[in-house]
């Protein structure tokens, strides 16, 4: 049984397509080549342009919504006054009916998030979880019994549709679930932060490891998401400010207090922005890099909320001037590249990336050779299509 609902050979295409797009305005392919590989890669999948995928999501809600409240109507009828069990039924049937037509739109009309199968994705999965909350009694139920049932909901359908949004909501009650279960006990609160960083860790190694699956294309943007959100996790459960003002907050605290392992917490709050920086440079990693500096300026407000040196006018205009020359020291450096680096956006570099020869690679073992009409250039850079000299 195949566990993907799409196709998953509409994301490698739409991979090469817009990897040749990126080539061709760097120069390394011929309008022709990228004629030839948009014609070899065609995707016949529902594609609408980003207005329309709006306004079809909106429709698709309004149209699901009419339809329900006629089939909760009916559905009500043999039931009388027992309402909660009519919600139960109601829901149940709502979501399956729902994912029923979910899968039959793919199928049939080739939907590709083309925003109506977003929003039946999402509806379901409202109504699954309405099913969930209403057949539980939610005066004695505790809440981690609703994310523990949640969860698998949310992770089988990530699986199955690559939903981007409902992978950031599988992480969430992930995280909300081991927040809950720990704060259940003294020691469970009082190792919280450390749990939270552990845990972080671990979705951030299981990432990387999806990441070298045959189908890593199907889940890009799911896995690259969960990347960026385990590594924020794992520094804000370090970070002194959101430890000391979460105990706080978990103790019903009118004031916060000094925490435990503080020096410690300082450190981290420290060394995770400096080593994000530092492996972003090193593996020239750019999403590294951006949450390192972003994490820099967090731990600055930090250190400057219990303990302020300056007035907050003189503290901004020298962290912005020292930020200006910053930025303008290092777009004079990289004028022209040094070790990997270039101030030249994206779309002016011309170095290769690891993305364009993967492309490369299967461009020119799936595309019939046309003799001197298609080919990526001389040179000897792996295939990629450049001379030695750029």
């Amino acid at each position: 049984m195949n566990i993907k609902a799409y196709n998953p050979q509409w994301s490698e295409n739409e991979f090469i397509k817009e990897t040749a797009q990126g080539w061709f305005k760097k120069g390394f392919l011929q309008k022709e080549q990228l004629t030839e590989i948009h014609k070899s890669y065609s995707s016949n999948f529902y594609d609408p342009n980003i207005f329309l995928k709006i306004g079809l999501f909106i429709f698709t809600n309004l149209a699901a919504s009419f339809s329900g409240s006629i089939i909760a109507a009916i559905i009500f009828l043999p039931f009388e006054n027992q309402y909660q069990y009519a919600l139960v039924v109601t829901s149940f049937i709502m979501g399956s009916f729902i994912i029923f037509i979910l899968e039959v739109l793919i199928k049939g009309n080739k939907l590709y998030h083309s925003g109506i199968d977003n929003a039946l994705l999402y509806i379901a999965l409202g109504a699954f979880c309405y099913t969930i909350i209403t057949s539980l009694d939610y005066t004695s139920t505790p809440t981690w019994v609703y994310l523990v049932l949640s969860l698998p909901l949310f992770v089988l359908a990530t699986i199955r549709y690559a939903d981007l949004l409902v992978g950031v909501v599988s992480y969430i009650i992930l995280f909300s679930l081991i927040v809950n279960i720990s704060v259940e006990t003294f020691w469970g609160k009082t190792l919280l932060p450390f749990i939270v960083m552990i845990a972080s860790l671990g979705v951030y190694f299981l990432v990387k490891k999806l990441k070298q699956r045959n189908d890593y294309l199907y889940y890009k943007n799911c896995l690259n998401t969960l990347k960026i959100l385990s590594l924020a996790t794992f520094y804000l459960g370090g970070n002194y400010l959101i430890v000391r003002e979460g105990n706080a907050s978990l103790n019903h605290l009118t004031e916060s207090i000094q925490i435990a392992f503080a020096p410690l917490f300082y450190f981290f709050t420290v060394i995770i922005p400096l080593a994000y920086v530092f492996f972003g440079l090193r593996n020239h990693d750019r999403l590294l890099l951006i949450l390192g500096f972003l994490a820099i300026g967090f731990s600055i407000f930090t250190y400057r909320f219990y303990l302020s040196l300056l007035p907050v006018e003189i503290a901004l205009t020298l962290g912005g001037a020292i930020l200006i020359a910053l930025a303008s020291g290092c777009m004079y450096y990289l004028r022209t590249p040094k070790h990997g680096f270039t101030n030249a956006p994206d779309d002016e570099n011309k170095s290769l990336n690891f993305e364009a020869l993967v492309m490369s690679q299967m461009v020119q073992s799936q595309i019939p050779q046309q003799g001197d009409t298609f080919r990526f250039g001389g040179g000897d850079s792996a295939g990629g299509g450049a001379g030695g000299e750029y």
